[in-house]
């Protein structure tokens, strides 16, 4: 029983003990995973700072995009409208160097039909004042054409700065695309991360939990095992008690068997001589006393044994002996018998009682002794004498 209570106290130890560490564990682990998930709430909060710069940046770019596409539209505007103003100054050149064909050609004409009719001079100053208009507006016309086409040579260049511009701005707007993609590509398993990082955090709060609900109630438990092993053990001083008790029974038990024993040896030994007397007194060899004589009794003293329990296991008859009840018990349920262990009775035999040759009991060796046995009556149909026969 101590060897089971210690079994019992060293199981709630360990395992108090390994709640206890597993305790700590899950309490460490909290703690890394709360370190864990600061950590990416910080870079997460860095992450989106730097994505709001970027996007502040792409509007930005965005913005000076839609300007030089304004800016290089306006300068296609101009240009066209510079060449259909070319266009329309080469069609005027053209057709004033066609009139001026038409009048080289009408001047020889007019030249001599002058001579032959003799036209006077001032029509001669006419033409000269027209052709040198003509000549003027054609030297204007070819310092706007060349205007023109330097004001086309400037905007062809500030076309290529633009493209080139709008080519280093959209590779610009790309890389920022492809950075914005990625950081919201991180951005999002970041986000991941931290709900998975909450719902471990979740878990190992409904885990702590659970311990600490398995932990009260092994608390719970281990205030009923003391209670019991408190029980136990007052039950274990009583029964200690009571083996004293019967150990001091039992000896007090087996003092009275040998002052029986020998009390019996005694008595067997007066019987043995009065036989031998009475078979004197019937051969005549001695005289009957006339006078009689006070009869000698021997009392045995009181023998207490405690019966076996009624569901015990009967053993086997003792086949080969005989013998007769010296003393009965009523009281205790036992009876004394004239065999002992020198006949060869062992403790548990079972003997049948007869009396006049009808069995009326069942009786089973509890002590033995030398000459005498104390038996336990198992069965009983008539109440047992001194003298009853055993078998």
């Amino acid at each position: 029983m101590e060897q089971k209570i210690k079994f019992i106290i060293i199981g709630l130890v360990g395992f108090s003990l390994v709640c206890l560490f597993l305790f700590i564990q899950a309490t460490t682990s909290q703690q890394m995973l709360t370190r864990e998930r600061n950590d990416l709430k910080s870079e997460n909060t860095a992450l989106n700072g730097k994505i709001n710069k970027l996007e502040g940046d792409l509007k930005e770019n965005q913005k000076k995009l839609t300007s030089l596409k304004n800016d290089r539209d306006k300068a296609s505007q101009e240009l066209i409208d510079l060449l259909q103003k070319f266009e329309q100054v080469s069609r005027t050149r053209d057709e004033l160097v066609t009139k001026l064909e038409q009048q080289s050609k009408v001047k020889p004409r007019e030249t001599i039909i002058v001579k032959q009719e003799e036209v006077a001079a001032p029509s001669t100053n006419t033409a000269d004042a027209y052709w040198a208009g003509v000549l003027k507006a054609k030297t204007d016309l070819e310092m706007q054409l060349s205007s023109i086409r330097g004001e086309l040579r400037s905007l062809q260049i500030n076309n290529e700065a633009l493209q080139r511009d709008k080519g280093a701005l959209e590779a610009d707007i790309k890389s920022l695309t492809n950075e914005k993609t990625d950081l919201l590509r991180q951005l999002d398993y970041n986000q991941k991360l931290l709900d998975s990082l909450a719902q471990d955090v979740v878990r190992e709060k409904n885990d702590k939990s659970k311990i600490q609900d398995n932990l009260k109630i092994i608390k719970g438990e281990n205030t009923v095992l003391i209670r019991q092993l408190k029980s136990l053990n007052s039950r274990k001083a009583a029964l200690e008690k009571k083996i004293n008790e019967l150990q001091e029974g039992k000896s007090t038990v087996e003092k009275r068997l040998n002052e029986m024993e020998a009390m019996l040896a005694d008595r067997v030994s007066q019987i043995d001589s009065l036989k031998d007397g009475l078979d004197q007194v019937r051969s005549g060899k001695v005289s009957p006393l006339t006078e009689d004589k006070p009869k000698q009794s021997v009392e045995l003293p009181a023998i207490v044994v405690r019966s076996m329990p009624p569901g015990s296991n009967e053993k086997k008859e003792s086949a080969d002996f005989s013998g007769r009840i010296l003393a009965v018990n009523p009281d205790s349920n036992f009876v004394v018998i004239d065999a002992g262990s020198s006949a060869g009775v062992k403790i548990g035999d079972s003997f049948s009682v007869y009396r006049d040759g009808k069995s009326i009991g069942l009786i089973e060796v509890i002590q033995v002794r030398g000459n005498i046995s104390a038996c336990d009556i198992k069965k009983k149909s008539a109440a047992l004498r001194i003298g009853d026969s055993i078998k």
